[in-house]
């Protein structure tokens, strides 16, 4: 999978390493990740409004979005992952519930010893 971080300033390397080493533990819940687009925005100074990180996840389909706001970049991080985590459980249950439902066979009725005489 690729990661993409966009960001108006530098980050720590130590940062860049919690994005990636989060991110890459997405794929051992859904497999079909092709890349991640990681947006990280600083706040307006007060640590009430902190770092706000939104990632949208490509993936067959609908992309999946999730977005935290924390005065921890690492701990908005970490929340952002987690709510992906739950939206890729919840995507690959409908998908499954989807693909997967069998239609159940018709069942024939049995016919009468009557009604086998009435075939032509």
């Amino acid at each position: 999978m690729q990661i993409t971080i966009h960001k108006s300033g530098e980050l720590l390397e130590s940062t860049k390493q919690v994005i990636n080493e989060k991110v890459n533990k997405l794929e051992t819940f859904y497999d079909r990740i092709e890349r991640a687009d990681v947006y990280i925005k600083d706040g307006d100074g007060n640590a009430a409004h902190g770092h706000t990180v939104s990632v949208r996840l490509a993936i067959p389909g609908n992309d999946l979005v999730a977005e935290y706001n924390d005065a921890s970049i690492k701990r908005a991080i970490a929340e952002v992952t987690e709510a992906l985590r739950r939206q890729i459980k919840k995507h690959k249950e409908k998908n499954n519930d989807h693909h997967h439902a069998t239609p159940q066979p018709a069942m024939a009725m049995p016919l009468d010893d009557d009604e086998e005489d009435n075939i032509v």
